[in-house]
């Protein structure tokens, strides 16, 4: 924005002159050269008295200034030569000692590799002794220690031999990374300090302890540092890794921490740190060794001395006060020529001044005039040329008296036209009346607002308007800046559209929407739905954070979760997170970090998937039934064989011995155990939908009645049952056996939960079950039902019985009472029949069982003809086909004794082979699952060169081979294993009868 201020177009009689930094006063013209004298006076007043003092002690201060300088860097560039010195001798002490612990692990090296030191025998002791002997001016022991740290053999101290050293810190070190170890400084048993150096010892691969030699360190460090010398007061000390000062020549200090000695120094403990840490470097520090003594001031060097496994630093040190004594001859010479140049500079800075006031009187008056004329020229086109709008009104009439080119092209019209107008002549109707007000109030101080203007063709637009108080020919004016703000108002209010749009998706989104903070975890902003989810209003989630809703991370884990989603840009996982009543609610979170107003944001999308989870565990359940159904029917296939065996057996023996002997009760007994045994196979065929039913179309009321009377003795008198029929209800199509057992299974359960009598209802109805319902139920299908719900007022259930309750063996009864098949059974023959089983029970409430059995639209199926009695006698040749041996004579022995000629037939390949040969075969009696070659595939083969041959399957396992999805298919007949002598003559009879 260019300056407001604008000097009148009509310029006054008097005329305003800047002198230097002088506030400019306004003077009549003819006062000019008047005015030039006074300021001559002037002048040569400040030149002879303030000019002069300040001149002199600007260059004193120089001067002084010049002096530190020059003398600073002189002691600068003498601290840096001697730190060059104390650096080559410290490199070449540190490189000593250095190569000395390298010298003597490569010697202590090769002593481990020979035979007498590594076996420690007799001539590996003298070894050492004559070894220790050579060269015990610079070690003060040799030991020879074994892997678990116990001295095997030192000399000179034979005594030390046995005892165990493996607590120390450096053979602990040595143990564990085997690999050469040099100890910090500890001091000996005869009161010196020293240093240990341990070289492992091995056997191939296998560590086999270590040789070391103990060094005192004093005499190592004075070996190497007492020949440092850096002038009179220069000297070098050493520390060890653990702060130990190893060598230094001040009184008391050798064998101390550096800590202790160093505690009155904060700058020597500073310094000490760095060194601690395996860096070198410079410093400086002051001390006072001793007791009462005035401090001394030291620069020093520092720099490490690296051994095998630790490090110890090296520091040589020198007085400041002899260094810079060597300056005083410097600094004196130093001091005469800055005094010299000081007064010369003064001399001719007095004769300099003197000269340029007289050259100043002859440019003050040209100066003045110029000014004045540059003033003038300078906002005059500051006021045409800017760029925007501007205008000058008188404020008390508010008449427009100038405006600017940019203001003439903006409104249209001429600057004659405007000059005629006020200034509300500009504002629209309704802002005529306020702006006068606003006007009137507007005195000596600078207005903005915004307001509309009206063009010459009278379009309106928006304007922010800048203006203050200025004079104009003689007249209280205000002069005004003018922006036009259209383009910034549609701006704003494409802004604002997209803002309400953004504010539309988030809060009708269906899933809840967060923006958190990612340093303090509160929300900075959210939508309904979240709020909704969780059950909070907006001013209660506006106060929360991620902790309070998180329900089964920590704090900390939150966190740093939240930090790992910072440093990786997004994240998706899923939680749980707790509601305002306290229920869990599961989460799927897709998060990822953005940058508002330059601040990094956590974004969520939080999706209640908790219903979704349900439909996911409803799936595993179904899958879970289903899988144990599959083994429950292998199961009973295998078992329904050996019970074959056991039946058929004993069935042949009671026809071999006579009526009344002892033996026919002991048979008895064993057909009774294998059919019992039966019955629980066939419970497990039916919870697997395995077993081959016979299904008919029936109508459940009529079921139900008939089994009304069998039911009231089967839960006894303390139980009142009901039944509530629904009329008009549809057929369905299922064997009347299966539904039957149904009955009972779910009837004998609710007589168990109710100990004390109660109430048993079964009701009947029609429902239809449509998408939405099959959507929050696995395993459901759509379409019309036959529903029939069996209730109870017994103990009821808690859910972790509900969900377990249609396993098979699953029972809450005791040991020894019921089988834990009843359920299970229950669940099979629905599911054969295309139906689904839903239970409803909470404890102390009773349970409700409702089944959905399809409708069956044919409602004419014909009725099941009625069964033929068979004859007393079997006639014809049967073709018997059983894998199992075993199985095999049994049925083989069953079927002559009935009557029948047998052929048999070990495998499929076999029966093909016989039929295709031309025998007479009434009937194939053949197992279903058989090795290489089921027995419906058999059939095929057999039919096809001789395909009127009857045939009659059985198995104990049938699934997909005989019956499809459990039903016998139309023209096949079927007998269940184990098999009975009565039922199979039957079955054979019905065959070869069709």
């Amino acid at each position: 924005m260019l300056p407001l201020s604008i000097f009148p177009l009509n310029f006054p009689a008097r005329i305003p002159i800047k002198l230097g930094k002088k506030k400019a006063r306004a003077i009549p013209p003819d006062s000019r050269f008047s005015h030039a004298a006074g300021e001559k006076q002037m002048i040569q007043k400040f030149v002879n008295k303030r000019a002069l003092a300040l001149l002199v002690l600007g260059f004193t201060c120089l001067c002084i200034f010049i002096f530190n300088f020059a003398y600073q860097k002189a002691k600068d560039a003498a601290i840096t030569r001697l730190n060059q010195e104390q650096f080559i001798h410290a490199r070449q002490a540190a490189r000593g000692i250095e190569e000395y612990f390298v010298t003597w692990t490569g010697i202590l090296t090769s002593l481990s590799r020979l035979h007498e030191i590594f076996n420690m025998d007799p001539a590996g002791k003298r070894q050492m002794e004559f070894f220790y002997d050579a060269h015990k001016d610079q070690i003060r022991s040799f030991t020879r220690m074994d892997e678990k740290g116990n001295i095997l053999f030192t000399v000179p101290n034979l005594e030390m031999s046995g005892k165990n050293i493996a607590a120390q810190k450096h053979v602990q070190e040595l143990i564990a990374t085997r690999k050469p170890v040099v100890s910090d400084v500890f001091r000996s048993i005869q009161g010196y300090d020293a240093v240990a150096l341990h070289v492992p010892v091995f056997d191939g691969n296998r560590f086999r302890g270590s040789i070391a030699i103990i060094v005192n360190s004093q005499g190592l460090a004075k070996r190497y540092l007492e020949v440092i010398r850096v002038g009179k007061t220069g000297y070098a000390w050493v520390v060890s890794r653990d702060g130990t000062e190893i060598y230094c020549p001040a009184a008391g200090h050798s064998g101390q921490s550096v800590f202790t000695t160093s505690a009155g120094s904060p700058s020597r403990l500073a310094m000490v740190k760095a060194m601690l840490k395996g860096g070198s470097g410079t410093a400086s520090y002051t001390i006072a060794f001793n007791k009462g003594a005035a401090p001394v001031k030291r620069h020093a060097v520092y720099l490490p001395i690296k051994l095998d496994n630790t490090f110890w630093a090296i520091v040589v040190a020198s007085s400041e006060e002899e260094i810079f004594s060597s300056l005083t001859s410097y600094r004196n010479k130093l001091a005469l020529v800055v005094g010299t140049t000081l007064f010369a500079a003064i001399v001719i800075c007095i004769l300099v001044l003197r000269a340029l006031l007289i050259v100043r009187e002859e440019a003050v008056y040209k100066e003045a005039e110029a000014e004045l004329r540059a003033s003038e020229e300078k906002y005059r086109y500051l006021f045409e040329q800017n760029p925007a709008p501007m205008l000058i009104y008188e404020r008390g009439t508010l008449q427009m008296l100038a405006v600017n080119d940019a203001f003439v092209i903006s409104y249209g019209y001429s600057k004659d036209e405007v000059l005629e107008l006020k200034l509300t002549d500009l504002y629209p109707e309704e802002e005529k009346q306020k702006i006068t007000e606003v006007a009137a109030g507007l005195s000596g101080h600078t207005y903005v607002g915004e307001w509309h203007h009206r063009r010459k063709d009278g379009t309106v637009f928006p304007i922010f308007v800048t203006s203050h108080d200025m004079p104009y020919g003689g007249k209280t004016a205000r002069i005004g800046v003018i922006t036009d703000i259209t383009d910034r108002k549609l701006m704003e209010k494409t802004i604002e559209e997209e803002a309400i749009f953004n504010r539309l998706l988030l809060e009708h989104s269906p899933d809840g929407i967060v923006i958190i903070d990612p340093e303090t975890a509160r929300f900075i902003n959210f939508n309904t739905a979240v709020c909704r989810q969780l059950g909070y209003s907006r001013e209660e989630f506006a106060q929360l954070s991620v902790f309070d809703v998180e329900a089964i991370e920590t704090r900390e884990e939150t966190r740093h979760r939240i930090e790992e989603i910072v440093r990786e840009g997004r994240s998706d996982f899923e939680t749980m997170q707790r509601t305002s009543q306290g229920e869990l609610r599961n989460v799927h979170v897709t998060a990822q970090i953005l940058t508002i107003q330059d601040q990094p944001v956590y974004y969520c999308i939080w999706r209640d998937v908790t219903e979704q989870k349900k439909l996911e565990e409803q799936l595993r359940q179904s899958q879970k039934m289903e899988s144990v159904g599959r083994l429950a029917g292998g199961v009973a296939h295998d078992f329904n064989n050996m019970l074959g065996v056991i039946i058929g057996s004993a069935d042949l023996c009671q026809h071999q011995i006579a009526p009344d002997s002892p033996l026919q009760k002991y048979l008895e007994h064993i057909i009774k155990a294998a059919q019992r045994s039966s019955d629980i196979t066939r419970q497990l065929l039916a919870f697997s939908r395995k077993e081959v039913v016979s299904p008919k179309p029936v109508n459940l009321n009529s079921l139900i009645i008939e089994s009304e009377k069998m039911l009231c003795r089967l839960i006894g008198e303390d139980v009142n049952l009901t039944f509530k029929p629904s009329t008009g209800l549809w057929t369905v199509l299922i064997d009347p056996a299966q539904f039957d057992q149904i009955l009972m299974n779910l009837s004998a359960n609710s007589r168990d939960a109710m100990p004390d009598g109660g109430t048993l209802d079964i009701a009947t109805g029609n429902v239809h079950v449509d998408a939405d319902y099959c959507r929050h139920h696995s395993g459901t299908v759509p379409g019309d039902y036959v529903k029939i719900t069996v209730s109870d007022t017994g103990t009821g259930m808690d859910r972790e019985t509900r969900d377990h309750i249609f396993e098979p063996f699953f029972t809450t009864k005791g040991v020894g009472v019921g089988t834990g098949l009843g359920l299970a059974t229950v669940y099979g023959i629905v599911t054969q029949n295309k139906g689904f089983i839903n239970v409803y029970s909470e404890p102390g409430q009773g349970s409700v069982f409702n089944i959905y059995l399809p409708r069956l639209l044919d409602d004419e199926a014909a009725e099941e003809a009625a069964e033929v009695a068979p004859p007393p006698k079997g006639t014809g040749i049967i073709l018997l086909v059983e894998d199992e041996e075993m199985l095999l004579w049994t049925t083989t022995k069953m079927l002559e004794e009935i009557g029948y000629t047998v052929q048999q037939a070990g495998s499929p390949a076999r029966a093909i082979e016989i039929c295709t040969s031309g025998e007479q075969i009434d009937l194939v009696l053949t197992d279903v699952v058989m090795p290489g070659m089921n027995g419906r595939e058999m059939v095929d083969r057999i039919r096809s060169a001789r395909p009127d041959i009857k045939v009659l399957f059985m198995s104990g396992y049938t699934a997909d081979i005989v019956a499809q999805r459990g039903i016998v298919e139309e023209g096949m007949f079927y007998i269940s294993k184990p098999l009975d002598a009565r039922q199979l003559h039957e079955k054979i009879v019905q065959a070869l009868a069709s």
